[in-house]
């Protein structure tokens, strides 16, 4: 069972901010190849969530810790006390603070407050910020960012995904032939023309 392993990292965050967390879970996994441990990926229906949350954030490397536009209360508060609990105990566990599109700042611990932040309020797809994190995540200093590569390996995920559904589209008999080897043939021109086809 995945909770066996080790994760890279566990996001905690509220029940509210859901959907932007599991857009960066999505993109540590898929772009940075990262494990990462996220509620909803991970528990299983009908198991005792709270014990299975507490192991995974006990297997995890570091913990995200994800603020939006409300205050952390409840089990989230609870993860955010655990993981400074266990940064305390083990040195090399890392607490990272991630302000997500809405976040206030103001509504963070004194605790959480000492540690860097990664700040998405720009957006959810803000590569400076998603850099910081990986950053975090694998305990280095994030030196210069360069956006160029970061937006290629994008553009080149997102035709990779565009041609995936073609060829998905395809096998249900939902589009023909034609329009398949169409569509896959504007994307390849789309490809050459960002220049991304020489970078990859």
């Amino acid at each position: 069972m995945v909770l066996d392993s080790t994760f890279d990292v566990f996001l905690s965050h509220g029940h509210v901010d859901g959907g932007h967390v599991e857009t960066i879970g999505a993109r540590l996994e898929d772009e940075a190849k990262l494990s990462v441990w996220l509620d909803k990926w991970i528990l299983i229906p009908g198991e005792h969530w709270q014990q299975q949350m507490a192991k995974g954030l006990d297997q995890a490397k570091c913990c995200a810790v994800c603020i939006g536009g409300s205050t952390p209360q409840g089990w989230f508060q609870e993860e955010i006390e655990r993981s400074l609990n266990k940064q305390a105990r083990e040195s090399q566990f890392r607490v990272i603070p991630v302000i997500l599109p809405g976040g206030n700042r103001n509504l963070v611990e004194s605790f959480l407050e000492l540690r860097t932040w990664v700040d998405f309020r720009d957006g959810i797809t803000d590569g400076r910020a998603f850099h910081i994190l990986l950053s975090g995540i694998r305990g280095v200093p994030p030196g210069r960012y360069n956006p160029s590569p970061a937006s290629s390996d994008s553009s080149l995920l997102s035709i990779r995904n565009d041609l995936a559904r073609i060829k998905e589209l395809r096998l249900q008999q939902l589009i023909d032939e034609d329009i398949a080897l169409e569509y896959q043939r504007r994307l390849m021109d789309k490809l050459i023309e960002s220049g991304v086809a020489s970078n990859a």
